[in-house]
């Protein structure tokens, strides 16, 4: 793929990884299981599309987002590639996040501290 469609292809799927993240969110603070499980299908689907390029490390932005479900999203994707960044990220977010990103933080920290996160 040439330079501009691979750069194309790889913005395109940071803007789905963010819409993902944030449906995610959305469906945790409104209990809605359905909206949940939508946005994360979507976003392991960008992931592996991601992956497919080799441009995970595109989501390395997204810990800096402004939206805290985007930024637990992206950080729990990153940890196996980044996890010193991830994880402070991870921490931040426990310490300081007035919404449900906080437990999807705190859920994505013990899960690593037992080995069983998911790449």
């Amino acid at each position: 793929m040439s330079g501009g469609n691979y750069d194309f292809a790889v913005r395109f799927l940071i803007e789905q990884f963010k819409h993902a993240a944030i449906v995610t969110h959305f469906g945790y603070e409104d209990e809605d299981r359905a909206m949940q499980r939508a946005g994360i299908g979507a976003a392991k689907r960008v992931v592996q599309g991601l992956d497919a390029f080799d441009a995970r490390l595109a989501l390395v932005p997204l810990l800096d987002d402004p939206d805290w479900g985007v930024r637990v999203s992206a950080a729990g994707y990153l940890v196996k590639a980044l996890p010193e960044r991830a994880l402070a990220v991870l921490k931040e977010i426990r310490e300081r996040c007035p919404t449900h990103a906080r437990m999807s933080a705190s859920h994505m920290l013990s899960k690593y501290e037992h080995g069983e996160l998911e790449p």
